[in-house]
């Protein structure tokens, strides 16, 4: 008996929960966590993704490791600050931001995990110090710039576009006209958005098999443009993704939005990753949601981008 159990103990250190390291500053992937769903409670969505960081990690820690690539992950959610003071907890969170990225010179490859969508805006707003040329890639049913004057998870794409300074693109995937206002639609301050709606890929794709073509189409490479790709659950299909705030019944499939993933490393060189919304409360027995989202994370620490 004792045996067996050491046998899968020993298993640990095949697993990805073998290369983190507790040190920030030696580690090639950083994951920095939001855990906090207020952003998604103001705007009146279901409570529960305060618990996504560390459901999707549980499940990343248990995959086989086949890289020597060390990882660490920090908290930086403060959810009293966030219920003093909304607004300038979001500023307060930009700057702690800025100053992980400014540090942690050794780091190739950022991946922030929320909670809610607001937590894109900080970001954004750090990265803005590192770029005047910023493109973010969302994949969303929701355009996430509504026009509410107190700040929440679904405004934080017109919050950045009213601030970043430089040029600024947004491009939205997997939207559904029936799941934004027309004032969420209206146009941005600054910046330009370019929008492609869940029929627009579906019909610009062939039903999902040119992929490819697509992309280099919609997102074109560009130097001396920094790329982030962000994810908001709740684009992907229901029967993959129930553990949301709002279920897409007509969301869109797992192989594309990975094909988006590869295309933003592969192509794009991009080193920030954002996934949010992801509600473990709402998720099956099985973990499907937390596995999916896993899954793309794999990816994002495979090692054949690092130089």
């Amino acid at each position: 008996m004792q045996n067996t159990a050491n046998s899968l103990s020993g298993r640990d250190l095949e697993r990805i929960i073998n290369n983190k390291t507790n040190r920030i500053e030696l580690a090639d992937i950083l994951f920095l966590k939001f855990s906090s769903d207020i952003g998604t409670v103001r705007n009146l969505g279901r409570r529960g993704s305060l618990f996504a960081p560390e459901a999707i990690l549980t499940i990343v820690k248990k995959l086989a490791c086949h890289n020597l690539l060390k990882w660490s992950d920090i908290e930086l959610a403060d959810s009293e600050d966030e219920k003093a003071d909304f607004k300038a907890s979001q500023l307060n969170l930009a700057g702690k931001i800025q100053k992980i990225l400014a540090s942690e010179t050794r780091t190739q490859k950022f991946v922030y995990l929320g909670g809610g969508h607001d937590y894109i805006y900080p970001t954004l707003q750090a990265l803005n110090h590192f770029t005047k040329k910023l493109v973010v890639i969302n994949l969303d049913a929701h355009l996430d710039t509504r026009t509410d004057k107190d700040p929440n998870s679904g405004t934080p794409f017109r919050q950045i576009a009213n601030h970043f300074e430089g040029e600024l693109e947004i491009i939205q995937l997997g939207i559904h006209d029936y799941a934004n206002s027309i004032t969420t639609m209206s146009n941005l301050p600054n910046g330009s958005e370019s929008v492609a709606t869940y029929e627009d890929i579906r019909y610009g794709t062939k039903d999902f098999t040119e992929t490819d073509k697509f992309l280099k189409r919609v997102i074109p490479f560009h130097k001396d443009t920094m790329y982030v790709f962000s994810l908001d659950a709740d684009v992907l299909n229901s029967g993959i993704m129930e553990g949301v705030s709002a279920v897409n019944h007509r969301g869109l499939p797992y192989d594309f939005v990975e094909d988006v993933l590869l295309y933003s490393i592969d192509e794009l060189k991009c080193q920030h990753f954002g996934i949010f919304e992801y509600n473990p409360v709402y998720d099956n027995l099985s973990q499907k949601g937390a596995r999916t989202l896993a899954s793309l994370v794999y990816q994002i620490m495979d090692d054949r981008s690092f130089t």
